[in-house]
């Protein structure tokens, strides 16, 4: 009896110390998404300032953040509710931020143009000639 009781507790006590998201709160994966996309808004709002010197950075960010927040259909509110929660729970956060950078590497590492290595340039002599013909 005792040993069913202990076991009952142990599992009562494992599981009230699982953390989940409050309501109101963006889900984890949803929010490592809005986060990319608004690290990658900030990113272009300075492209686009240090492009175009009649458009100020402060003025692209707060509209590539209001189409950020349109894409995933939330508000500024939530958002920010969202990330002081994750703020305040620096696990969740740092598992956020690890996959970020993750992306940011594969992204990064991508091939920005085709190799033309893999191309059987034969083939494209004879179609050039075939066009000559």
């Amino acid at each position: 009896m005792i040993r069913c009781i202990l076991i009952i507790a142990t599992s009562v006590l494992f599981y009230s110390c699982k953390e989940t998201v409050p309501s109101g709160i963006i889900k984890q994966n949803k929010m490592q998404e809005v986060l990319w996309d608004m690290l990658r808004a900030d990113a272009l709002s300075h492209q686009i300032a240090n492009s175009d010197s009649t458009k100020l950075a402060e003025d692209e960010r707060a509209k590539l953040k209001r189409q950020v927040f349109i894409i995933y259909n939330i508000t500024e509110d939530q958002f920010d509710k969202s990330y002081s929660y994750y703020v305040q729970h620096p696990e969740i956060m740092r598992n956020m931020l690890d996959s970020l950078n993750s992306q940011k590497i594969r992204v990064d590492t991508l091939p920005t143009s085709i190799d033309t290595n893999y191309v059987n340039k034969d083939s494209i002599k004879q179609k050039i000639l075939k066009k000559d013909e």
